[in-house]
This record gives structure tokens, C-alpha cells and sequence, in this order.
């Protein structure tokens, strides 16, 4: 028990310490601030969810007492919360003789669509608590916009550009590209634990085969439904479009799945994923396409169809 509580107060103050570097306002501190679940989930996956617990808490103590509580509720709301969330989830398992050693454990899917969830509850709570309506919400990202540009030294209208209209337009995809980059931190920091922990020996979970896991069926429905509350307006939908891009988000990864998965033996596997992952990172329109590849797959299952499938995954690897 001494060792948890030491485990979780340790874990809790390397997150706090990344969480806090971005009010230093450096560009390094960003990707940081992203990485900031990693020591709590690693103390989850690693050890025990109370340890995980008590790491949330002393984190977000810590940036209370530091910043205040609109940064506590920011740590606790999209990455404290969530990281708590996601490790206990990944730790949990049920007897089923078609598992792994007789158990089936919480499926990866399950796990992508809980940090999509968590992704989007946290930028619906930040739309909220930053304006009460849509103009307001509009006007401070325009104004934020322009203050940016002023900075930088910049004329208005410098290059062609309208300041004002890049700050409407800005404002109309912020919220979907910050709740998807928000969701693939999250896994990212996830893989990363359970990596920390299989190396140290400490991980109970045998290791599923990411190429094989699916998302289930219910999500197609799920995505229509936020699609088409997107649709209403103002801060409702602007919440909505978050949730939709994390969905679409979810589908790319299965996607990616998708290719992996065909590739397995060919000579030229490595070579292809690297040119996809590349193209995908630098272009960003082969992401749409694995969206639309990992949906379509969802209805056909081209997976189990391949000649080169060993055959369906083990329970615990969808």
C-alpha cells in the first residue's frame, strides 16, 4: 500500500510538471502538455488503478494550488480524467474460454472509442465554459486570432488574407481538430504506458494484435446521429462536430488496421506502411481515406475475407 501511495504521489507530480509546462507559453511545452496522462496511466497499467487514482488527485492538486481551478478542472476534464479512465479500462477482464488464458479483456476498439468520448466531453466542456453562445465563442477566436497576427509584426490583410474571416474560419474547425488531436494523444500516451509496462515485466495483459481490432458495429450509428446534430448550430453543434471528427478519427485508425493487417508477408510491407504513414502525416487527405477504408470495413469485414488471414483474432484482440 506505501508503495502505491509513493507510485501515485511520483506519477502525480510528472504529470502536473508536464500539464503546467504550457502556461510557460514555450512551443515545446505543447506536445508535453499532450504527453502529461502518460505517468498516470503508466502507474494504472504498471501497478493498480488506486495508484492511478492517487496520482490524479495529487496532480491536480498540485496545479490548483499553482494556477487555480479553472486549470484543475482543465487537468481533470481532459487529461487526468481521462487517463484514469483509460488504464483502468485496459486492465479490465472477464472469464470466456475463447480468450487468451481464459479471459477476454477490455477490447482495443472499446478502448479507442472511450479516449474518442473522453476527447470530445472535454472540448464540449471547454466550448461551454468559454462563452455562453456561438457569437461570443466566434468573437473570441477571431480576437484571439488577430491578436496573433499583430504580434507577428503582420499588417491586417497581410498576404491577401482577411484577419476577421481566418478568425471565423478558425473558430469553425477548432473544436473538431482539437478534440481529434486530443483523442490521439491519449492512445498514443496509452500504447506508450502498456509499451513501459510489458518492458519492465509488469504488464497482466497479454498484448493484442493491433491490426486485427475492430470497432463495434453500434459506431456507424453513433456517428450518423452526431453528424446530424452537427448540423444544428451554434455551440450545440460546433460540440457535435467534435464528436464526429473523433468518430472519423476512430475509423482511420481502423483503417490503418485495415492495411496492416492485408500487408502481413508481403516483401514490401514495411516500405508501403512507411510511404502511407508518411503521406498521411504530410498531406492529411489519405487520413479521410482510411476513414472511408476502416468504415467500409466495418460492413464488410475484408479482414476475415483475405487470403493471408490467419484465420478470426482471438476474443481478446478486437
Amino acid at each position: 500500500m506505501a508503495l502505491l501511495i509513493l507510485i501515485g504521489l511520483a506519477a502525480g507530480s510528472a504529470s502536473a510538471l508536464l500539464a503546467a509546462g504550457v502556461a510557460a507559453g514555450a512551443l515545446l511545452a505543447v506536445p508535453l502538455f499532450y504527453l502529461s496522462p502518460l505517468p498516470v496511466m503508466i502507474a494504472g497499467i504498471a501497478f493498480s488503478p488506486l495508484a492511478a487514482a492517487i496520482a490524479v488527485a495529487t496532480g491536480g492538486a498540485g496545479l490548483w494550488v499553482a494556477f487555480g481551478g479553472t486549470f484543475l478542472i482543465t487537468y481533470l476534464v481532459a487529461l487526468g480524467g481521462p487517463a484514469l479512465g483509460l488504464s483502468y479500462a485496459a486492465m479490465l477482464a472477464r472469464p470466456d474460454p475463447a480468450g487468451r488464458d481464459g479471459l477476454v479483456w477490455f477490447p482495443v476498439g472499446g478502448l479507442v472509442l472511450l479516449a474518442a468520448g473522453f476527447a470530445a466531453v472535454s472540448v464540449a466542456v471547454a466550448l461551454f465554459a468559454m462563452a455562453q453562445d456561438y457569437d461570443a465563442y466566434r468573437s473570441a477566436v477571431t480576437v484571439a486570432f488577430q491578436t496573433l497576427v499583430e504580434s507577428q509584426g503582420l499588417p491586417a490583410g497581410a498576404g491577401g488574407r482577411d484577419p476577421g474571416a481566418m478568425g471565423i474560419l478558425i473558430a469553425a474547425v477548432l473544436p473538431p481538430m482539437a478534440a481529434t488531436i486530443t483523442m490521439v494523444s491519449q492512445l498514443v500516451s496509452l500504447y506508450l504506458a502498456a509499451r513501459a509496462a510489458r518492458v519492465s515485466g509488469r504488464l497482466a495483459r497479454p498484448w493484442p494484435s493491433l491490426s486485427a481490432f475492430r470497432l463495434p458495429p453500434v459506431t456507424s450509428l453513433v456517428l450518423a446521429v452526431v453528424l446530424a446534430l452537427s448540423m444544428a448550430g451554434g455551440l450545440f453543434g460546433l460540440a457535435a462536430s467534435a464528436a464526429a471528427a473523433t468518430l472519423a478519427g476512430a475509423y482511420a485508425l481502423a483503417g490503418f488496421a485495415v492495411v496492416h493487417a492485408v500487408t502481413l508477408g508481403h516483401p514490401a510491407r514495411l516500405l508501403l506502411l512507411g510511404a502511407l504513414w508518411v503521406t498521411s502525416a504530410a498531406l492529411g487527405w489519405p487520413v479521410l481515406a482510411m476513414a472511408v477504408l476502416g468504415f467500409a470495413d466495418g460492413m464488410f469485414d475484408f479482414r476475415s475475407r483475405m487470403p493471408t488471414s490467419k484465420g478470426p483474432p482471438a476474443a481478446n484482440d478486437r
